[in-house]
């Protein structure tokens, strides 16, 4: 509550003292925007909702997420704020504007992100990372006030840098808005986490396609039988990456529509959870899409165009198919293989960001004894590293 309050506002549920509105006055009356309008305009759009998280970093160089939804024992999947860490460090970049070309220090931003490990008793102190583009990264200013159709571009590919796909922009742009956010995300998130395997992109891809088309009446009438925890943390952490995203768009100028990006667009958690479990049991793609043919086309595309851009990036995706609970039920039912079958390809080594920094997990093959490694990841007993984990079953 207390990030919401501006200069001379007070809140009926804070008290009223230095730590709050008074020291956000000081802070925001010189802030870290030397340009004057930027910050006015940035200060006008954090009212009115239009922007997320860009008006703190530009008021007072500090941004925080407090609350996640991970499983602390799952050594395969980082925590969501170190996933996303490489591109908020683009995005404070776009922000705070430091120039090769000059010997300008850019100011670090503190992060208030939890993950495991992380008890955030204070803040780490990132430092913004220069984007990789060619030429001069262009001015807050010409991504906010420009006009014309050479300034969208630049918005568009200075977005897409900041998740290291700026070599994508014409394949990205002749798909529709929201599915091209999608795209973005799930090509970074491939990049990023070594564990997603062939399965689980099938599974978020199929959800995106097959929401389009789904009432809410049907999206309610949804039942499951179980309830996987994995899809669950999945879910969770695509839900973040959206926010990633309406932060990048807010800071590159609005390439996109705040709208493109809104969760009901693109995302319905349980129809993702019953997508998951279809792909990680091996239905067909038949089933997978329910039937439909055009969208059996679309599929294919996406699916090609993501795995073209972790090509690009030297990403092997392999397949890694999960529940042997549910494999045997199938089985029992004569399922179709085809789909398993068709989807095992793999595509290069893997992809190492050198932006990063450090390595986070030190993913490895299923039944690897490495211990992960990482910040804020201490290593844990044996026994505690188990190939699988049953599905929780919980009541319907």
């Amino acid at each position: 509550m207390e990030s919401y309050i501006l200069p001379g506002q007070q809140s009926p549920w804070l008290p009223p003292s230095l730590s709050n509105s008074q020291a956000l006055s000081a802070k925001q009356d010189t802030g870290m925007c030397s340009d004057q309008e930027i910050f006015q305009l940035a200060k006008e759009q954090h009212i009115t909702g239009e922007n997320y998280m860009v008006f703190n970093i530009l008021s007072n160089g500090e941004v925080e997420c407090s609350n996640t939804l991970e499983d602390e024992l799952d050594t395969e999947l980082p925590g969501q704020a170190l996933i996303y860490r490489p591109a908020r460090q683009h995005i404070y970049s776009v922000l705070l504007e430091p120039r090769k070309d000059t010997q300008r220090v850019c100011s670090v931003v503190k992060e208030w992100f939890v993950y495991f490990g992380n008890p955030l008793h204070q803040p780490e102190l990132m430092q913004p990372v220069q984007l990789d583009i060619p030429g001069e990264m262009p001015s807050l200013r010409t991504l906010w006030l420009g006009k014309g159709p050479d300034i969208e571009n630049q918005r568009y590919s200075t977005f897409l840098a900041c998740f290291h796909l700026q070599d994508m922009v014409e394949e990205l742009k002749a798909l529709k808005a929201p599915v091209a956010a999608v795209c973005c995300l799930l090509m970074y998130l491939l990049l990023q986490v070594d564990s997603l395997s062939l399965e689980d992109l099938n599974a978020f891809v199929a959800q995106t396609l097959c929401l389009q088309g789904m009432s809410a009446a049907q999206l309610s009438g949804l039942q499951l039988v179980q309830v996987d925890s994995r899809a669950v943390q999945l879910g969770a952490l695509f839900i973040r990456g959206l926010a990633t995203l309406i932060m990048a768009n807010s800071a590159c100028g609005f390439p996109f529509s705040m709208d493109d990006f809104m969760p009901w667009k693109v995302f319905d958690g349980k129809l993702f959870q019953e997508k998951y479990q279809q792909s990680h049991r091996g239905c067909s793609l038949e089933e997978l899409l329910e039937g439909n043919g055009f969208l059996c086309t679309q599929f294919q595309n996406l699916k090609l165009l993501i795995c073209k851009a972790c090509m690009a990036k030297n990403r092997t995706i392999q397949s890694r198919q999960r529940g042997d609970g549910f494999i045997a039920e199938m089985q029992g039912r004569g399922r179709n293989a085809n789909f398993q079958q068709a989807h095992r390809t793999s595509f290069a080594p893997p992809y190492r960001n050198q932006n990063r920094g450090y390595q986070w997990r030190g993913l490895q093959p299923y039944g690897s004894q490495t211990q992960p490694s990482g910040r804020g990841y201490q290593p844990r007993h044996q026994d505690q590293r188990r190939r699988f984990q049953f599905t929780p079953r919980w009541p319907r």
